[in-house]
């Protein structure tokens, strides 16, 4: 296991330019690192405030959006779906038959 070395940033400008490139930087976390360490209290309390957003949303047991899924099709749309891949799959064996018949 290799570990990887730290980049220090010279300025909050190289950091920021490190930051825009996104995730295919592979230097991106050491800036936002380097940016965090070096923000001021409000900024700080953003992020902190920002983490338990993120955290209560996949935390939520919001009953609303369980039904939205669980419902994403009606049974009668399940059937559909149901006949038109039965009648597709036979229409396809029907198919290979005919080209198998054709082949003797």
């Amino acid at each position: 296991m290799t570990t990887r070395s730290k980049v220090e940033f010279q300025s909050s400008a190289s950091a920021i330019r490190a930051l825009k490139v996104g995730k295919r930087n592979p230097n991106w976390i050491d800036a936002a690192e380097y940016l965090i360490e070096r923000a001021s209290p409000e900024v700080k309390l953003l992020l902190e405030a920002t983490q338990e957003i993120e955290r209560s949303k996949w935390q939520s047991d919001d009953p609303v959006e369980k039904k939205t899924v669980a419902t994403l099709f009606s049974p009668a749309q399940w059937l559909i779906m149901f006949l038109v891949g039965t009648a597709f799959t036979g229409f396809m064996i029907w198919i290979a038959t005919q080209i198998g018949l054709r082949g003797c």
